[in-house]
């Protein structure tokens, strides 16, 4: 995962400090679940001063919002890479295949840490939405015509793709990603055949 939300225009010290605070978090949420850990545990693990902590950050989920929000950023990036111009249907799938890679790779940071809180999952929802949204914008500002209003789409997806992704961890990956992928794009686009 890159930093590209450690502003590159703070402080060498600053984005050190960022950085530090991230990986410690990253780093415990492999360990325990969200709620189980402490700020000290955080400042610990980064060897950073409370103090410290306090001058970047208001609380943990502060901090946890900045990481998640990092992961968004990079689902939103690789997104754009493999398909620059794509269809609703298509970015919401690709934004599947994207999350269910990145459970895979880091299992323990989304089995033990994220998904078994409901502020966790609150969070991640909430980023999931802004990315569909985004996506749901755009493709309107370019002239394509929704039938339903986009914060309706985006409720109804972020959901289906925590709680689908949620499942999928907490049973031990029992179907491949791209099975998953392809019976998501079979529940959304053709349901009745």
């Amino acid at each position: 995962m890159t930093n590209k939300i450690i502003d590159e225009s703070l402080d060498l010290r600053i984005r050190r400090t960022h950085k530090l605070l991230f990986d410690a978090l990253k780093s415990l949420l492999t360990e325990k679940a969200f709620e189980e850990i402490h700020i000290s545990d955080i400042c610990n693990k980064a060897m950073v001063h409370r103090t410290t902590f306090y001058k970047h950050f208001e609380d943990k989920y502060h901090l946890l919002n900045f990481l998640l929000r990092q992961i968004m950023i990079d689902f939103e990036e690789k997104s754009i890479v493999q398909a620059p111009s794509i269809n609703s249907r298509e970015y919401y799938i690709n934004l599947i295949r994207l999350l269910f890679e990145h459970m895979q790779e880091n299992k323990k940071l989304y089995s033990v840490g994220l998904l078994n809180n409901s502020s966790t999952i609150k969070l991640l929802k909430k980023l999931i939405i802004e990315c569909i949204k985004s996506s749901l914008e755009s493709n309107v500002a370019n002239g394509v015509k929704l039938t339903v209003p986009i914060p309706i789409i985006s409720e109804f997806y972020s959901a289906a793709a925590v709680n689908l992704a949620r499942w999928w961890l907490e049973n031990d990956t029992p179907i491949s990603i791209d099975e998953m992928v392809k019976y998501t794009d079979t529940m959304i686009n053709r349901l009745d055949t």
